[in-house]
């Protein structure tokens, strides 16, 4: 029984001392991994581009680009009028009153507040029974397909960045540990 235990016990203290020097290791890569100054000194560049790249993806960067491209390339909406009065109602402001540019702002105030509404209410009855466009269709695919795909790549990018130096030093723990491999003495 004594060999036993003495067998047992050399076994513990060989755990103990690969679970030390795997605790070191880890350490050294944790410190390696959120030591982002020593990064930016090796490799700005990289740092730069992973940082950057991570911070695109995860702000929704490629719909925002997306939809930057599809303004640019849309047709110019027509201009806007000078005026939402009628040119009748407008003539009789200005000739019946004295301050005829106050009367016509409040007026003009009062009806774009009333087409708000009206616009309102009938995109509220559009989105109800309308069918999709093109164009919605599109952006609902796009934001389906995109969403997911920009969250991966920001996901990557960021464990990249974060990642462990793989030349950090190692732990000196582990170049003392006890091979675990092979038959062990007295069995």
């Amino acid at each position: 029984m004594g060999e036993a235990t003495r067998r047992a016990r050399q076994d513990v203290a060989q755990a103990r001392g690969r679970l030390s020097g795997e605790m070191d290791e880890l350490e050294l890569a944790v410190r390696s991994a959120v030591d982002i100054p020593a990064k930016i000194r090796r490799n700005p560049a990289r740092v730069a581009a992973l940082g950057g790249g991570a911070f695109f993806f995860a702000v929704g960067g490629p719909k925002r680009v997306a939809t930057r491209i599809a303004r640019l390339v849309r047709r110019p909406k027509p201009a806007t009028v000078v005026s939402l009065l009628p040119q009748e109602v407008a003539r009789i402001v200005e000739q019946v009153s004295a301050d005829g540019g106050d009367v016509r702002a409040a007026l003009e105030r009062g009806f774009a507040d009333w087409l708000e509404q009206g616009r309102a209410g009938a995109a509220g009855a559009k989105r109800k029974g309308a069918r999709r466009t093109g164009r919605d269709t599109f952006w609902h695919l796009f934001d389906t397909v995109s969403a997911p795909i920009a969250a991966r790549a920001a996901k990557q990018l960021a464990g990249r960045l974060f990642a462990a130096e793989p030349d950090r030093p190692r732990s000196r723990a582990g170049e003392e540990r006890p091979s675990s491999e092979g038959p062990r003495p007295g069995r």
